[in-house]
């Protein structure tokens, strides 16, 4: 029950907008009184109430200061700190000269209602907005309320941040010492840190912050910048969104965590600039954006001047399954219009229909209704004419589902039969436990897909996938097929697969177009630990310097690599930093589709390309393309029979 907007705008400045939340009109103007003080006298309002709740909770005031803003940051810190001391009387909660931040408690409508935000035409550069308080705050004032601000930063924030204790310890290091007591306000704090007093631009804090497996760090500088600022870094399940003004410019920045164990998409059109946690957000405002992925541990960072500068991928996306414009099939006699309903009255819409002898029915104007066709189990067609929310087919069994649009997360959990089709792209966790039936997928798709994915007996799933994916494609897959083709990538040196492909994988086949390197197959130990080893049995005596030198000229490697260039008593040894839970012995093969894989495949080859219309580039790629085709070395693993009656 905690919601807030925060609004940038350029030409908001008439001083810093300082705002208190406040149990009376007296303990705010003892705010007043102690700002007054420390301000020298440059204070151009008295406290003036914003809104004052109906439930007798606490009251919004703004007054403006005219100072410097390190002056400013430490008397907000000290009154923060004397009011926080015993009962909870009052807090400042914004202080920017570009920044306007209006939170409380309720739904996103209650606040803006709160503070008649429809009747005063508020007009801003950026806007962010969040509903629901942080997870880990007691939650029933509004100071626990997103946006969380710190001068002229303002973020939402999704997750929990894990850095939290390493993240505080630095703030306090630095003379932070009162906060509200949630992960999501040190993320408003550091880069505020970041840009007002280490002078960093909007683009070196974000980089600080971000905490990507791998880092590159190419010269001396950004190394000693990195482990200066470690204490800033990120950690755990999180997305954010942040907001920031420079007074020339206004700036919009997105954070994914490494594992994407948070979704967020971002998305531009003609008009406008796009970030949130689901894409049936950005379809609301826009029907025509164009929407992708952050990587994993990365960033986005666009500005109003500039427009997209950094776009979350070190490539930036291909659109294939929009390159050119969709053109949805017309609508049938047996529609159901979706624009008003939840996903228990499309549900039950649907199953009315279907009752009726319906055996092919259009769903139009969908926008982020969540399990759509989950517990039909019946032979029946679904056009769905948007974009469907999470858990879309889930335990899906005999349904043929066509969507013209995106899809987004979790699509075909525990899937045993039936089809999907998708016109666009696809988000994280696609076919989780996949056991039956087929998916295919036009445009690129996330994080995790095909994970868990099995088979029994004659049911063998099969996932295709027309552009790339990004990490843990095929993680702890035990059965069935995933091909990714990648043709929105093709006549590149792009390898459509992120990291960890196939880690603890026991069953199975992967086919990748293209070349996918060593250390993205499997989970990995970081190339700079193997050398680092390598380098210790070389000082030791135990490995000549030519060998060693011939592993530290390689920019890539895996154990199968080491195991043809290093003595048999070496190998053995830096193996033990590759086995664990999570390893295992795999077959990678880079050759072209063979007769027996076109014996595994062909019927999907043929439906792929039919149902998108890419039977050319389908059958291109077929026969002239290499692929990298990855499985455990035991095989697939052994069928389960039932036994014998007696």
């Amino acid at each position: 029950m905690g919601a807030g907007f925060a609004r940038i705008k350029l030409d908001l400045d008439t001083g810093h907008r300082v705002k208190v939340f406040a149990t009376s009109e007296e303990e705010a103007m003892r705010v007043y009184s102690m700002l007054k003080e420390r301000m020298h006298g440059r204070i151009l309002s008295m406290p003036v109430p914003e809104y004052t709740p109906q439930n007798g909770s606490l009251t919004s005031y703004t007054m403006i200061v005219k100072a410097d803003y390190g002056a400013l940051w430490r008397a907000v810190r000290d009154i923060n700190g004397e009011f926080w001391r015993d009962d909870f009387r009052a807090r400042i909660y914004s202080w920017g000269r570009f920044v306007d931040v209006y939170k409380g408690v309720g739904y996103p409508l209650d606040v803006y209602n709160i503070y008649h935000m429809g009747g005063r035409e508020l007009y801003g550069d950026m806007w962010i907005a969040h509903t629901r308080q942080p997870t880990n705050s007691p939650g029933r004032l509004p100071i626990w309320s997103h946006p969380f601000a710190s001068g002229e930063w303002a973020i939402v924030h999704n997750g929990d941040i894990s850095s939290f204790g390493s993240n505080m310890e630095l703030l306090w290091s630095l003379g932070y010492t009162s906060f509200v007591g949630t992960d999501s306000e040190v993320i408003a704090h550091l880069l505020d840190y970041l840009t007002s007093f280490q002078h960093f631009n909007v683009q070196e804090a974000a980089k600080i912050l971000c905490n990507k497996f791998n880092k590159e760090l190419p010269d001396p500088e950004t190394v000693k910048q990195f482990y200066r600022w470690r204490g800033a870094r990120l950690d755990g399940p999180f997305s954010v969104i942040a907001g920031f003004s420079d007074g020339h410019d206004a700036y919009m920045v997105a954070f994914a965590d490494r594992f994407k164990f948070r979704p967020i998409v971002v998305g531009e059109d003609e008009d406008y600039i796009y970030a949130a946690s689901e894409e049936a957000q950005i379809r609301t405002i826009s029907q025509d954006a164009r929407v992708w992925t952050i990587e994993p541990g990365d960033y986005f960072l666009a500005s109003l001047r500039e427009g997209v500068i950094y776009p979350g991928r070190r490539m930036p996306e291909r659109f294939y399954s929009l390159s050119s414009p969709l053109k949805p099939p017309t609508i049938s006699g047996e529609c159901i219009d979706a624009a008003h309903m939840n996903y228990r009255m499309l549900n039950q819409a649907i199953l009315e229909k279907a009752r009726l002898g319906a055996k092919q029915i259009d769903i139009i104007n969908v926008r982020g209704q969540r399990y759509i066709g989950v517990g039909l189990d019946q032979p029946l067609k679904l056009r769905v004419f948007g974009t469907p929310g999470n858990c879309l087919a889930n335990l899906n069994t005999s349904l043929d589902i066509e969507v013209f649009g995106n899809v987004q997360d979790d699509v075909g959990d525990v899937m045993t039969g039936g089809r999907i089709v998708v016109h666009g792209d696809a988000r994280d966790v696609l076919a989780q436990a996949f056991q039956g039936g087929a998916i295919y997928i036009k445009g690129n798709a996330g994080n995790r897909c095909g994970i868990q994915m099995r088979e029994y007996r004659d049911q063998r799933p099969v996932l295709m996938i027309g552009g790339r994916v990004d990490d843990y494609l095929g993680e702890y897959m035990a059965g069935g097929v995933i091909v990714v083709l990648g043709l929105n990538y093709l006549e590149t040196d792009v390898e459509v697969v992120g990291n960890c492909v196939a880690s603890g994988m026991v069953g199975g086949k992967i086919y990748v177009r293209g070349m996918v390197s060593p250390s993205k197959i499997g989970l990995n130990p970081p190339r700079a630990d193997v050398i680092q080893y390598l380098r210790g049995l070389l000082l030791e005596g135990r490995l000549s310097e030519d060998d060693y030198k011939k592993v530290a000229s390689l920019k890539d490697f895996s154990l199968v690599t080491l195991s043809k260039m290093l003595p048999e008593n070496v190998v053995k040894l830096v193996s033990k930093l590759y086995v664990n839970k999570y390893w295992k012995e795999l077959v990678v093969e880079h050759r072209r589709i063979g007769e027996d894989d076109l014996a595994l495949l062909q019927n999907h080859f043929e439906e792929f390309g039919r149902v998108f219309k890419l039977k050319e580039e389908v059958d291109r790629v077929i026969a002239e393309e290499y692929f990298t085709v990855i499985y455990p070395k035991s095989g697939h693993r052994p069928r389960v029979e039932e036994p014998e009656e007696g």
